[in-house]
């Protein structure tokens, strides 16, 4: 997780709360990263959220405890550690990295604080998760597998011929390069190393498979936090390209679609890193990362409203199936 991100979200969850407090950050296995400073200088005191180690991806099995938290609690059931975190008085949940997103938002919920339904956080960091309810919505959206065999993979490959592919992990935020194919044979050759990298440091042997997102590439960083009238306000805070070829997109499209993108993913507070290809077609999600911060609402809404999430129905539980529709 980037320092950047780390500052959007304790800056979204002091912007929340002004009082001092107590943050949880979940599985912060990169050894402590920015959080506990960035709290600090605020007076707010951080609490490490380890989940045990048979609960861990086999990269992370030896993390430590990280550097600079002032408590640390170890996860080996979510209703022992909401306890423990209510007696350590924790207002504010955090994601100390992708790994931790799922459980960051399974903690908020029971602690009762604003905030996605866990039940859909594969949209939040799993690119076929994300592609399969884009196309449900009606957004464009890359054709592409989901899968843990390469069989399927290469059957995909050849039932939907393309310019290109790209093969990259299921969960996105792990520090496992995607790789460019150009044939079913390179998707042959690159699947072994990739498959066995992405499992190592996700969990998850699932891959994603699809086709090129075109030759201009685009980074986009926002942070979302509640509008005037409750519902989530994405704020675009920047906007880059990875791969620059040819004449540069139109930056309004790729902050609309990135908008609409945010929306449909069920991104409602924190910050968010949004990577989308921009072919002749206009622009396509590649995938997308969104570290939830959920904070104790406002106290007058909270009081007039007796309310404790955000306003909206609730997201259905969005579990990736193992095709996206190819056409």
């Amino acid at each position: 997780m980037t320092t950047v991100a780390s500052s959007s979200a304790a800056a979204a969850v002091l912007r929340a709360d002004s009082d001092t407090g107590a943050a949880a950050v979940v599985a912060p296995y990169d050894g402590g990263g920015p959080y506990p400073r960035a709290f600090a200088r605020h007076g707010w005191r951080t609490v490490a959220v380890l989940p045990e180690r048979r609960l861990r991806p086999p990269a992370y099995r030896n993390a430590t405890l990280p550097v600079g938290y002032g408590e640390a609690v170890t996860h080996r059931g979510l209703r022992q550690t909401v306890k423990s975190l209510r007696a350590l008085g924790v207002s504010a949940v955090v994601a100390g990295g992708a790994e931790g997103i799922e459980l960051a938002e399974r903690i908020a919920w029971q602690l009762g604080l604003p905030g996605a339904d866990p039940a859909s956080s594969a949209l939040r960091y799993d690119r076929g998760a994300q592609a399969a309810r884009l196309a449900r919505v009606g957004l464009p959206a890359l054709r592409g597998i989901r899968t843990a065999r390469l069989a399927d993979a290469v059957a995909w490959a050849r039932s939907c011929p393309a310019a290109g592919y790209l093969l990259a992990p299921a969960a996105t935020g792990v520090p496992v390069d995607a790789v460019e194919c150009a044939d079913e044979h390179r998707i042959g050759a690159a699947w072994p190393a990739l498959w066995h990298a992405t499992a190592r440091h996700s969990g998850s042997a699932h891959l994603v498979l699809t086709e090129l997102p075109g030759r201009r590439r685009y980074t986009v960083d926002t942070v979302t936090r509640p509008g005037p009238d409750g519902r989530p306000e994405h704020v675009v805070t920047g906007l880059r390209p990875d791969i620059p070829a040819g004449p540069a997109a139109p930056a309004p499209d790729l902050m609309r679609y990135t908008t609409q993108v945010l929306d449909a993913l069920g991104v409602v507070c924190g910050p968010a890193t949004v990577r989308v290809g921009y072919a002749d077609d206009g622009p396509r999600l590649v995938c997308a990362l969104a570290t939830p911060v959920m904070a104790a609402a406002d106290p007058a809404p909270r009081t007039a409203t007796g309310r404790h999430r955000t306003a909206g129905p609730p997201a259905s539980r969005s579990t990736p199936g193992p095709f996206f529709q190819c056409r």
